[in-house]
């Protein structure tokens, strides 16, 4: 039995479910099925809630009604425009130009794609009187570091040069030592020699002496003048590379001056070269230009927009502010179209919530209290005292 039950519930269940989606729930619906208005508590707070809801509905209604009423001024004040004499229109529809313009200007510099950062332009107005000469101070340098690498590289060969030479030259003077020790050994060893053949042979050998000592004085002569030369040579090399090696000193100061010159300028700058700070110092004249453009839109903008809302206040426009922002309507009659259909749609929709709220305020809610009190006239007394209570503390209602 007690299953049959549970299986017969859960189909009331869920006809009930069925029931409640198939209800429209924008439907003001009042049911006592499930209150027992015997109960004082609950036939209080069943009261209570209905006042409530007319309270709420009341309040409600005079927010919908202050918005109604906004929309509707709105309207006229489209209307009123419309029927301004030409004359006074087209001065309107000249301002309303004038704004637009401005605000065109304003989207064109807030795309522009040379946009600078503002620490970037902060950094260059800082500098501006410096920038120029900064960029060709730093062209300079860097041409002239171009020269000092160039006299760098030019005097590192040359001091290569030198240096092979004077191995030559010592190689040159160490070869020509070593001959004149090796013909004197010679000479030494055809001495011996002839001694021999002369004391030994009794060989007439003064001829070979005479050869053999003036050869090996020619070849010693020979050698010595070579060496001398070499020695001479080497001399001047030496000092060639002396005078080398000083001037590379003073060369590589004035490339370590001009570094820390161009790294200095870089720093101060924030480039990274002479092209760089040209380019830089080229779009900060373009952002100032764009910049004065802007601040004379803005304050044409400004302007233009206090002359609108001059004009349409004397022409009796009740909400002339709001063209400011729509200032495209005032020329555009397809716009103007467009706002007059969404005051409309909005109007049309304040008149369903309007509605909608009456009916709780002055309709189902007051029905429903009314028969509560027709139902049950021993309570009737009650629900009256609860009413009047409820109008002193909300007489709007």
């Amino acid at each position: 039995m007690g299953l049959l039950d549970t299986i017969f519930g859960k189909k009331r269940n869920e006809e009930w479910v069925k029931q409640a989606q198939l209800q429209d729930w924008n439907d003001i619906v009042y049911t006592r099925k499930e209150m027992d208005m015997d109960d004082p508590v609950q036939r209080r707070e069943y009261i209570g809630s209905c006042l409530q809801q007319m309270e709420e509905a009341a309040r409600e209604l005079d927010e919908l009604e202050f918005e109604y009423n906004d929309v509707t001024s709105h309207l006229r004040d489209i209307d009123e425009i419309n029927a301004l004499p030409p004359q006074q229109r087209n001065e309107i529809n000249e301002c309303a130009k004038r704004i637009l313009e401005s605000q065109d200007q304003q989207e064109k510099f807030a795309r522009r794609k040379s946009k600078m950062t503002d620490e970037e332009f902060e950094h260059m107005q800082r500098l501006e009187s410096q920038a120029q000469d900064g960029a060709k101070k730093l062209a300079e340098a860097e041409s002239y570091q171009k020269k000092i690498k160039n006299d760098l590289k030019r005097l590192d060969g040359e001091h290569e040069a030198y240096l092979f030479r004077d191995e030559e030259l010592e190689k040159t003077i160490d070869n020509g030592k070593k001959l004149i020790i090796t013909i004197a050994c010679a000479l030494g060893f055809f001495i011996i020699v002839f001694l021999i053949l002369q004391f030994s042979l009794k060989l007439n050998v003064a001829y070979g002496y005479m050869i053999s000592v003036l050869l090996a004085g020619i070849s010693v002569t020979l050698i010595y003048v070579n060496i001398t030369n070499a020695m001479l040579e080497q001399k001047t090399v030496r000092k060639s590379m002396a005078r080398l090696v000083m001037l590379q000193n003073t060369v590589k100061i004035r490339y370590v001056n001009n570094t820390n010159l161009l790294d200095y300028l870089c720093i101060k700058f924030r480039v990274n070269n002479s092209k760089e700070l040209y380019d830089l110092y080229s779009r900060y004249l373009k952002e100032v230009k764009e910049r004065e453009e802007f601040e004379d839109a803005q304050k044409n903008l400004d302007v233009n927009q206090r002359d609108l809302v001059f004009m349409l206040r004397h022409f009796r426009v009740r909400y002339p502010e709001v063209w400011i922002h729509q200032a495209e309507a005032l020329i555009n009659h397809n716009e103007e179209v467009e706002i007059r259909h969404s005051l409309n749609q909005q109007r049309a929709s304040l008149r369903k919530q309007m509605e909608y709220n009456k009916d709780v305020v002055a309709g189902n809610a007051k029905r429903e209290i009314e028969d509560l009190a027709e139902q049950y006239p021993e309570y009737a007394q009650e629900i009256i005292d609860m009413v009047s209570r409820y109008e002193e503390q909300y007489p709007g209602m």
